[in-house]
């Protein structure tokens, strides 16, 4: 709840100090003056400023407010220049009364400074009342504590949700957002329902205000799917992340995955047991186990190269095959990638081909139903003088072939896209598992080309030298050996990571599953319907005439805004019924509060709301309509230079209102500064 109790602008001159000071009350309050330029819309952007809203009316700080406040005040023909201004505005909770100042101008004090007195405005200068300085318009001044809309949301005892932002993530649903539903201001408040809103990059910004201001389940929905979507991009790219870099470091070492999940999925105990890596067809522990057996060997053997001649000679012709056929395979496998890569170029050069004809036939559909419409046969694939069909082609006729259409001809060439695309898709895969198998190749005939040279070198050495292939050999014994049990224990901290991610995989299904299947609860559906009844209601009473039916106004179900027919019911107005549906949205969205426990915070503020010459007769019943109204604080800035206007505001019951009479200019010397 929120309420305006007073507010006291002070501008100080060498003249002395001017201003406005006037109490507000519960229900209708009209600030009247006879002169649109009078000040009574500087009296009521105060208010705006105040509360750290005057991006509203279009700007930020003290540039946003009239010239009285920052330059020069009149006094009949005297000119007085504007030495000090600023403005204090008393609210109301429900339940406490604080007291807010904010200079608009002031040697040494920045307009973004804003003090809080927690008391009346009388009391202010009182001892022991506690006073605390705050800041706006500043990097999270929505969320430090001396932010002064932290303490505004929590004077209001609201809490602003968070929504989702353009930059796909998430910021708090903004004070000034939620306010634009609620204050509409004299230049561009009147275009359109919330048209004075301001951009703070939030997605949907008007569904999100309106989802709160009535307090629909839908919103709380919303948020979690929004928190749904994020968590379940984090977990795919977390594993995604995991798998790619375990294979590229098992290919690395010639080892290969089984049972690895390529996608996010739960894993039983049964699963991760099945979560291994296997090397020349053999699980991990025992290919290393035969590498220590190969290990053990060696070290049995006499370390002379003539004790191991022949042995030497065998092992030296066993390496070089090997090379021999790790050559064959490396050839082969450039010669396929090479096959692979002029593929892919061949379908990218297919596809363009489609793509562009596939843009032409749409292109002939496009002109040919563009014709139809002007009924003319030849775009029916009717002959005009003979009345025969004729073809979409200039292939002769056949009669055992007919030629497709320009749709059959479009539906055949997007599958032949389609097809392309998968196989092309599929080549790629094919040259990644061919680029990761030439690696392996050129790593293992290194090490064969290495370990053939010691072997020649043991061969044409003296016989009593040590055997220089022999220590190669244990020498790459244990480095493989090494590089493999690193291996094990990083593939097992990351098959742990899996498992970890899987549980929060499992929450995830479960926490989506959990979701609302209906887009609209119970209680939404009948908060929408009530939104719809008022909104009618009103138009009928306000004189809405563009459209001659009303129930075929309906509330959007993806904006909550009045639509006809899916559109925007603003193309069907005149101006001056736009600015009826206006007053009628506004005031549909404090009744449906009201009566269905929403967050609305019960004031309204319209500054001009007799745009467009209405007759005076509606907004006669706009005011009537304000002050039936409970539980809320309407402020309305009204100019009354017309006779039909001044005899709608004293045909009103003066206990019925608060009349606020604004002279000549509405900021009048203080007798006392």
């Amino acid at each position: 709840m929120l309420r305006i109790k007073r507010l006291k602008t002070q501008i100080k001159t060498s003249n002395g100090t001017y201003g406005f000071d006037n109490i507000f009350m519960d229900g209708l309050n009209i600030i009247a003056s006879e002169d649109n330029t009078s000040g009574k819309s500087s009296v009521i952007a105060a208010i705006y400023y105040c509360l750290g809203f005057e991006e509203i009316i279009g700007g930020k700080g003290e540039k946003v407010l009239t010239a009285v406040y920052k330059t020069a005040i009149e006094e009949g023909e005297e000119v007085w220049p504007v030495l000090e201004s600023g403005a204090y505005l008393e609210i109301y909770n429900g339940k406490e009364i604080v007291t807010i100042y904010r200079s608009a101008k002031m040697e040494g004090r920045n307009s973004s400074l804003i003090t809080v007195y927690h008391s009346g405005m009388n009391d202010i200068k009182k001892a022991g009342v506690l006073i605390e300085d705050m800041y706006v318009h500043m990097p999270n001044s929505s969320v430090n504590t001396k932010g002064f809309h932290t303490f505004l949301e929590s004077f209001l005892h609201i809490e602003l949700p968070l929504v989702p932002a353009a930059d796909d993530g998430t910021r708090k649903l903004y004070l000034q957002l939620i306010f634009s539903a609620m204050f509409i201001e004299q230049k561009n408040g009147w275009s359109n329902i919330m048209s004075g809103m301001p951009f703070f990059g939030i997605r949907e910004s008007k569904k999100r205000v309106l989802e709160f201001l009535l307090h629909l389940d839908t919103l709380e929905n919303e948020k979690k799917k929004d928190s749904l979507r994020t968590k379940e991009s984090s977990i795919k790219f977390q594993w995604d992340s995991i798998i790619k870099e375990l294979n590229i470091l098992l290919y690395r070492e010639g080892c290969v995955p089984h049972g690895l999940p390529l996608t996010p999925q739960i894993l039983s105990e049964e699963d991760l047991l099945d979560l291994f890596i296997k090397k020349e067809d053999r699980e991990i522990d025992e290919y290393i186990e035969k590498l220590q057996e190969e290990y053990n060997q060696l070290i049995l053997l006499k370390p002379r190269v003539v004790d191991n001649f022949d042995t030497i000679q065998q092992e030296l012709n066993a390496t070089e095959n090997s090379i021999d056929e790790f050559e064959r395979e490396l050839y082969k496998n450039r010669s396929i990638l090479h096959s692979e890569s002029s593929s892919i170029e061949k379908l990218s050069n297919n596809l363009e081909i489609i793509e562009n004809d596939i843009r032409n036939n749409k292109d002939a559909a496009r002109l040919r139903n563009l014709g139809s419409e002007l009924d003319l046969a030849t775009t029916k694939d009717t002959c005009p003088v003979c009345s025969q069909p004729i073809q979409d082609t200039l292939i002769p006729h056949s009669g055992h072939m007919q030629a497709m259409s320009i749709d059959e001809n479009i539906r055949h060439l997007i599958a032949q896209k389609d097809m392309l695309e998968f196989a092309q898709a599929g080549h790629r895969r094919n040259m990644e598992r061919i680029r990761e198998r030439i690696v392996q190749l050129e790593n293992s005939l290194l090490k064969l080309r290495s370990m053939a040279k010691s072997l020649r070198n043991d061969l044409y050495s003296i016989n009593d030298n040590i055997s220089e292939s022999i220590i190669r050999k244990k020498l790459q014994l244990d480095a493989e050996m090494n590089s493999l049990y690193q291996l094990v224990e990083y593939f097992n901290s990351k098959k742990q990571k899996l498992s970890e991610l899987s549980e929060e995989w499992k929450k995830y299904l479960t926490d989506k599953a959990d979701l609302p299947k209906k887009k609209f609860s119970d209680s939404d559906e009948e908060k929408r319907k009530t939104l719809r009844n008022h909104f009618i209601r009103n138009l009928m009473q306000f004189g809405y005439k563009s459209i001659p039916n009303l129930n075929q106004i309906d509330i959007s179900m993806d904006s909550y805004l009045p639509v006809i027919e899916g559109f925007d019911m603003k193309f069907d107005s005149s101006a001056s019924d736009n600015i009826r549906a206006i007053w009628s949205f506004v005031l549909s969205l404090l009744e449906t509060s009201n009566e269905r426990s929403g967050n609305h915070p019960g004031v309204l503020i319209f500054d001009e709301p007799a745009q467009h010459s209405i007759v005076s007769s509606d907004v006669e019943k706009f005011f009537n309509h304000i002050i039936k109204l409970k539980n809320s604080q309407v402020i309305v800035g009204m100019t009354i230079r017309d006779s039909d206007t001044r005899q709608t505001i004293k045909k009103l019951s003066e206990e019925s209102f608060n009349l606020i009479k604004v002279p000549y200019k509405a900021f009048k010397k203080f007798s006392v500064d």
